[in-house]
């Protein structure tokens, strides 16, 4: 049977749910094509009661790809003072990225897994949000800085290499 309207099963994690960071975020949603606004602003769709969360921190921006039948994702980026981690990217202010099927978010301290689910709707979609009691993404810290430290630890640098000869 084929699914009446995409579906985004979107999971949350933050260190300091317990306090109310996720108290005003609804558990189901249904909107129609406008974007899906996550912030601690009124007009937020999903309000996070942090402090280092703009008004408008990302939007989720639905769209039809040409010749695809199910409404596709970009994750986009509205703060300004802030960076988002999606699948291995840092994204700055009004960079975007299209969401996989499975796609992982991190911004804030918050955690963010996102599945979605395609149906047959053009007009609407649904989002399920899910509170989780253990991280849902692990990062190592040195996958930051690995491309920094290859530079500065190549043996063959053209320095040393004069050197050695």
């Amino acid at each position: 049977m084929e699914r009446s309207m995409t579906v985004l099963q979107i999971s949350l994690y933050h260190p300091n749910q317990d306090k109310g960071v996720f108290e005003e975020i609804p558990h189901h949603l249904q909107l129609d094509t406008t974007h899906l606004i996550f912030g601690r602003g009124r007009n937020a769709h999903l309000k996070f009661r942090l402090p280092g969360i703009s008004r408008h921190h990302i939007s989720l921006e639905p769209y039809l790809e040409k010749g695809n039948v199910c409404l596709t994702f970009c994750l986009k980026i509205l703060s300004r003072s802030s960076s988002v981690w999606v699948n291995g990217l840092t994204l700055k202010y009004l960079e975007q990225v299209p969401l996989m099927a499975v796609s992982k978010v991190i911004f804030s301290g918050v955690q963010m897994v996102i599945h979605v689910q395609g149906g047959a709707s053009k007009e609407k979609f649904a989002c399920c949000i899910h509170f989780s009691c253990s991280p849902l993404i692990y990062r190592a810290k040195a996958e930051e800085t690995d491309e920094f430290e290859a530079i500065q630890e190549d043996p063959e640098s053209p320095q040393e290499m004069r050197e050695l000869n």
